[in-house]
């Protein structure tokens, strides 16, 4: 992935502006354009992340430690959203208990069906290894049972990467998407320079490099699930005898 500084200069090359120092020297007290670009790169990296937010190079596998009696969890702080089918409790030795894949339930779900049976457990120690999972109306999750051990519980997540700030920072974007990036933030400082034209050029451009970008990344499923319900043979006989 290109550095924060490889990216600038890249973008000020376009710019038939002066580049900086590739060692980082001045990096951060740099003005002007060289500011101005520096705070481009990071506008179009935001635009793309927005853009779409599960892209692959943006999935981040996190492991949560239960606590006993304890029933909901926060996301990590660069939390942007989560795949609810990926959620699995480990096996955890001392407890004994079997590994497999934790289905997910809504709020709604779990308040009709499930939190009274948790609230009539052990609140301090909780009632067993968990069997489901809940959406909660925060940045959280939720299980269910309450645990009763320190069971270990694996899901995906997308991030939102922090902007970027020292020189030598990487950027998340794979570096055959860097034209998009660049285009991005070509669009900004056109607008800063009141270049309409050029700006509304440079958008397209961004715009089109985005969509080709989530054709490639995101747009191709690698299974594909029916749908189609399936009739007894005497439903079916049935129907054919009316019609």
């Amino acid at each position: 992935m290109a550095t924060y500084i490889t990216l600038v200069n890249q973008l000020l090359v376009r710019l038939n502006e002066v580049t900086l120092d590739t060692a980082g020297d001045g990096f951060t007290t740099v003005r002007n354009v060289q500011a101005l670009a520096k705070d481009a790169i990071n506008n179009s990296i935001r635009n793309i992340v927005q853009t779409g937010q599960e892209f692959p190079f943006l999935k981040t596998t996190n492991t949560q430690t239960l606590t006993a009696g304890t029933r909901q969890y926060a996301f990590p702080a660069d939390f942007a959203s989560v795949d609810w089918d990926t959620f699995y409790l480990k096996k955890l030795g001392s407890a004994g208990n079997t590994p497999n894949f934790l289905p997910t339930i809504s709020f709604e779900e779990y308040t009709q069906r499930f939190r009274g049976l948790d609230d009539e457990g052990d609140a301090g120690s909780g009632i067993s290894a968990p069997e489901r999972v809940y959406q909660t109306l925060e940045a959280k999750f939720g299980v269910t049972p309450v645990p009763n051990n320190s069971y270990v519980v694996e899901y995906v997540y997308f991030s939102f990467p922090a902007d970027l700030t020292a020189f030598n920072d990487t950027s998340i974007i794979p570096d055959r998407f860097n034209h998009v990036l660049i285009d991005g933030a070509m669009m900004y400082m056109m607008r800063f320079r009141s270049n309409d034209q050029s700006a509304a050029i440079h958008q397209q451009n961004f715009q089109d490099g985005i969509r080709s970008m989530r054709r490639i990344l995101m747009d191709d499923p690698l299974d594909v699930r029916s749908t189609v319900i399936q009739r007894n043979k005497s439903f079916s006989n049935t129907i054919s005898s009316i019609v």
